[in-house]
This record gives C-alpha cells, structure tokens and sequence, in this order.
C-alpha cells in the first residue's frame, strides 16, 4: 500500500534483499524491494522481512512517518 501510495516504480522480478526473501510473495516481492531501498522498511532481527506476521502498532507508526518523509522530499525536490 505504500509503495502504491508513493507511485514508486516496480520491479517485477525483484530480488527484495531480506534474509526471508523466498517467504515473500512473488506479487510483492516489488514494492518490499522499492519501500526497502527508500528506507521506509529495514525488516527485524536477522534480516527479515517476515511477510506472514502482523505489524506492530509501532513499526506501523515509523512506516507512516518514513513514508511521509519520503513524500516531503518528492515535494521539495519538485519546487
């Protein structure tokens, strides 16, 4: 949904870089990798991107304020 939401290209094949990689799914394996190198996702423990547990309410909050960051930047770079 962020990836979506910041209209970041995808790469279809993409190799996401996370120890867990071939837990992720194929559909997805784009915007993890997009949303990791922005620096909105840096995975837990180990590398891992663990695609099959739930967020915490905290790892949502800092995903929120990444992904707002990421946009300001867009927006000062375009004026």
């Amino acid at each position: 949904m962020i990836a979506n939401a910041l209209k970041v290209p995808l790469d279809a094949n993409a190799q996401t870089g996370f120890a867990d990689n071939e837990d992720i799914p194929n559909w997805a394996k784009g915007a993890v990798k997009a949303i990791h190198k922005l620096g909105i996702v840096s995975g837990r423990g180990g590398n891992k991107f663990v695609p099959n547990d739930t967020a915490t309410r905290a790892e949502a909050v800092v995903m929120l304020l990444r992904m707002l960051e990421v946009r300001e930047q867009e927006h000062q770079g375009q004026t």
